[in-house]
């Protein structure tokens, strides 16, 4: 299937933005590069992650984790053998040890993404800010402060669906479990079956 008609899964929740008029249904300018972003991930994830054997991913948009924030994207990457199945979240952490990724996308404000991505890593192993180009070269000259925080930076062209990697944090144990095992349980209900947990 070509990248650009897989469908990125949203969550369904209640969200208070939604209640704005001509805000229902509408997608935004972020949301749009948020899913260009995503369909342009899948195509070169194996490239970006090249040392990774954790090519099976399950992913979604808009991961609301109380007191956190709501990641705009979430993958939880594992090494996966077909037809194998999980009785829960618990035993399927513990057996595979997926690694998860939590995108904030954001096309100017950099500084704000940097702070909601760094909320992120209560929840996922890895934490990332995507910009445009443009806003990434004025967010470059602070790649230390990402580095110091552990948040990744990354930028992506709508025009050439190139994604450039600029820092890439290790992988690091979620701060809170009992958000970990929310988030994933939340794209496992969002994917419908894509993760082997009822």
């Amino acid at each position: 299937m070509s990248p650009g008609l897989i469908s990125i899964p949203k969550l369904r929740f209640s969200e208070p933005c939604h209640n704005l008029p001509g805000r229902k249904g509408i997608a935004t300018a972020e949301d749009r590069f948020t899913i260009a972003f995503m369909r342009a991930y899948l195509d070169q994830v194996d490239s970006i992650h090249r040392r990774s054997r954790k090519t099976t991913l399950a992913f979604a948009r808009e991961i609301p984790i109380n007191g956190y924030g709501i990641a705009d994207l979430y993958v939880v990457a594992w090494d996966g053998i077909p037809g194998e199945k999980f009785p829960d979240t618990r035993s399927f952490v513990r057996v595979v040890k997926p690694s998860t990724r939590a995108f904030e996308c954001k096309l100017v404000n950099w500084r704000k993404a940097m702070a909601q991505a760094g909320r992120y890593c209560f929840f996922a192993n890895q934490s990332f800010v995507v910009l445009p180009e443009k806003a990434c070269d004025r967010a470059l000259p602070f790649l230390n402060t990402f580095k110091k925080i552990r948040v990744g930076l990354w930028s992506f062209s709508l025009k050439t669906g190139k994604i450039t990697v600029h820092h890439t944090p290790r992988n690091l144990t979620a701060k809170s479990d009992r958000y970990y095992f929310r988030a994933i349980e939340s794209v496992a209900r969002a994917s419908k079956q894509s993760l082997p947990i009822p």
